[in-house]
């Protein structure tokens, strides 16, 4: 089921475009709000002051960034992350100096605007102190997105028509964004609570293509978009070779709270015709690989080679080529690596817990796979802390 071609109904001014495709909507809610505040207060009691941009004005969205900060952000930080960084010398980011938001922003690594979701803030995961949950991660992403917008971040993207996704296999085709024959393929299934893809693939025809931060889309009955909140895919880099295919990123995504008739579309940073002609590897990220093989041999080997390389490692096809582990058995330090590398592939780092390589073989989660620990929820519950042992040493 082929789609492709550039939608007619997407806004066209700088602001709307930005923030309807890269931020959550409640997050464009925020700016227009503030926005309207701008004007109410300019007009009853002069200019707001102390912006970033050395006129001493506040734009509207940096109001809606600073807004978000205090009110999501500061509730999320105070009781989690305060007891340490606000007054521990070389770790005290929260201090305020000259407040917290500006010292947190400055902090080298802490906040990334080019790429939020590897931001440090967000990746550290579990250390001395808790990690965030899906729920906060998900607050602290929307406001360090907003910040982007307000420093002035990239508005250019490249979109794909809306289309009806189906019960398996979909393809969507790039043709109308430029990469003639170019395709990208999912399988989707229904679930009670929204929708999930897996097997996300892009295919090169006769060049080999580029694309940056691919972000899905979802579009309800009245029309209205809503960019994937976890914008899973910001740190793809991917170049593909001439008649070649390569997974992007983990290759699965789940959107929960949507409709069974619920239409989809893709966006990009960058979908272009590549000067080279390698497909870059590590699921599609530039650089990809692990950075961590020593804790992926000691949490993660064990129990993917006790309870999927059965299928994965070559006794199934189908397994092996959706998700590789024909390595994982060979504790040679160049194997590991690869198969590593592989399942990292396989990985969300920004909310850990949606990463295909826990959701698909969770018994609570009602996903089609073949494995699911044969429904026991405590076995399921050895495996997960097993491997997000191994995957918060890759995100810090």
């Amino acid at each position: 089921m082929p789609f492709g071609s550039k939608p007619s109904s997407l806004p066209k001014s700088r602001r709307d475009m930005l923030n309807t495709l890269y931020l959550h909507l409640r997050m464009v809610r925020l700016v227009a709000a503030t926005a309207f505040a701008l004007v109410l207060a300019t007009g009853c009691m002069g200019e707001i002051t102390n912006g970033a941009n050395g006129d001493d004005v506040l734009t509207p969205e940096e109001i809606a960034a600073k807004n978000a900060f205090d009110q999501t952000v500061t509730p999320i930080l105070g009781p989690t992350c305060g007891g340490c960084h606000t007054s521990m010398a070389n770790i005290d980011f929260m201090a305020p100096m000259p407040d917290m938001r500006t010292h947190l922003l400055a902090w080298p690594g802490l906040v990334n605007l080019d790429t939020p979701t590897s931001s440090k803030l967000l990746t550290k995961g579990a250390h001395s102190g808790p990690a965030f949950t899906a729920e906060q991660s998900a607050g602290v992403l929307d406001w360090i997105n907003l910040e982007k917008v307000a420093a002035g971040g990239p508005t250019t993207t490249v979109e794909t028509q809306a289309f009806q996704p189906q019960p398996g296999v979909n393809t969507v085709d790039l043709t109308g964004i430029g990469l003639p024959g170019a395709t990208i393929t999912f399988r989707m299934q229904q679930l009670s609570v929204g929708i999930y893809l897996n097997e996300i693939t892009v295919h090169a025809s006769t060049d080999a293509i580029h694309v940056v931060h691919p972000l899905f889309v979802t579009w309800d009955a009245q029309n209205v978009a809503s960019p994937d909140p976890v914008d899973r895919f910001a740190d793809i880099d991917l170049t593909v070779a001439a008649n070649e295919a390569s997974s992007i990123g983990g290759g699965t995504a789940v959107f929960v709270d949507v409709a069974p008739t619920t239409k989809l579309s893709l966006h990009f940073l960058v979908a272009a015709k590549a000067t080279g002609g390698s497909t870059t590897g590590g699921g599609g990220i530039t650089g990809g690989g692990c950075k961590s093989v020593a804790a992926f041999t000691q949490f993660a080997q064990p129990v993917l080679a006790a309870n999927c390389a059965g299928c994965h490692a070559g006794g199934n096809a189908g397994a092996t080529s959706a998700t590789d582990m024909s390595k994982i058995n060979d504790l040679s330090a160049t194997a590991q690596a690869a198969a590593c590398g592989q399942i990292l592939s396989r990985v969300v780092k920004a909310t850990p817990a949606d990463s295909g390589i826990l959701v698909t073989v969770d018994p609570s989660k009602g996903l089609t796979h073949p494995f699911k620990f044969g429904g026991n929820q405590g076995s399921y519950a050895a495996y997960e802390s097993q491997m997000l042992m191994w995957i918060n040493q890759e995100i810090q």
